[in-house]
């Protein structure tokens, strides 16, 4: 079974298109998201962080680390749940929805959620794997081929070569990796040799349907912010503001935690969400084609 990179690319226009609802809850969903983030970000845990990252200074006694434990802790388990929730709540309720094994975005944390987490932590783990001895080849490679290609005046293309290397590397095993996800939502079980089964002989289409969503998604995206920024820019004009003024009013700078949550910041994270959503659907849109034309199964219909 095959696909068309280009049609799988587009499915997940089509389907923003057509399903407007469903969009709209998971743009709300992560903006709750980003402004969860953001009331991190201004939480003593978060400074706490911070303050450790620029000096680090660790007091080994047991009421030392049991301070650290307790102030750390609930700020790892927070961030760890904001970094991940995306993924792994957000993205099965797109593919659940996508596959028709839902009506409409359903969020939880239940047995899919908690695979999906570990599939990532996999795939994670066998990307470091597969980088220590390609890292070592690589290396090599610009040692005994570096002052050749010095005399040559081609130390450009060793790194530009060595750079492609690493990149291909990894993208052959995210997207031999990719159908692990819809397996697990599909079929309720992780296994990602399946995934690099079904993947086999279809790398490259699926490199190409890769490429071409990020080229699609990004322009969407400039589209937006251009228009956003031509309107704003307009109001301002009308109401007589200056472009510093208008700066001022979208991102400000007083540090006050009132400030990240007045209209302008509002409306800048909304457009964030409504642009992360976009990159959701399109991705995960693709995907679910992907894995239909692989596996032969039938689109799902449409409920809006």
């Amino acid at each position: 079974m095959s696909f068309s990179p280009v049609q799988a690319s587009l499915e997940g226009f089509r389907f923003i298109r057509d399903r407007p609802r469903p969009v709209t809850i998971w743009m709300v969903a992560l903006l709750a998201l980003n402004l969860a983030a953001t009331l991190f970000n201004l939480s003593p845990w978060a400074r706490r962080l911070e303050a450790l990252k620029q000096h680090f200074a660790v007091d080994w006694s047991l009421a030392g680390l049991a301070d650290l434990a307790l102030q750390l802790l609930p700020a790892a388990i927070i961030a760890l749940f904001l970094t991940f929730a995306g993924l792994c709540i957000i993205a099965p309720s797109i593919f659940r929805v996508m596959l028709g094994q839902t009506k409409g975005p359903v969020f939880r944390l239940g047995a899919d959620e908690a695979r999906m987490f570990w599939l990532f932590l996999a795939v994670l783990v066998l990307i470091t794997l597969a980088a220590i001895p390609s890292g070592v080849v690589i290396g090599y490679s610009r040692v005994f081929a570096g002052p050749l290609a010095a005399s040559m005046g081609l130390t450009w293309v060793v790194t530009l070569l060595s750079q492609l290397a690493s990149f291909l590397l990894f993208a052959f095993i995210v997207l031999r990796s990719s159908m692990a996800a819809l397996i697990e939502v599909d079929t309720h079980r992780l296994d990602i040799q399946a995934s690099w089964k079904l993947t086999k002989g279809a790398f490259w289409r699926l490199f190409a349907t890769a490429l071409l969503d990020a080229i699609l998604a990004l322009l969407v995206i400039l589209v937006a912010r251009g228009l956003f920024y031509l309107l704003g820019t307009v109001i301002a004009f009308v109401m007589g503001f200056d472009q510093q003024q208008f700066y001022d009013f979208m991102w400000p700078s007083d540090g006050g935690v009132l400030s990240h949550f007045a209209p302008g910041p509002l409306i800048w994270m909304l457009l964030s969400s409504a642009e992360m959503t976009v990159g959701f659907c399109v991705a995960c849109g693709s995907l679910v084609y992907a894995y239909r034309g692989l596996s032969g199964t039938a689109a799902a219909p449409s409920e809006d």
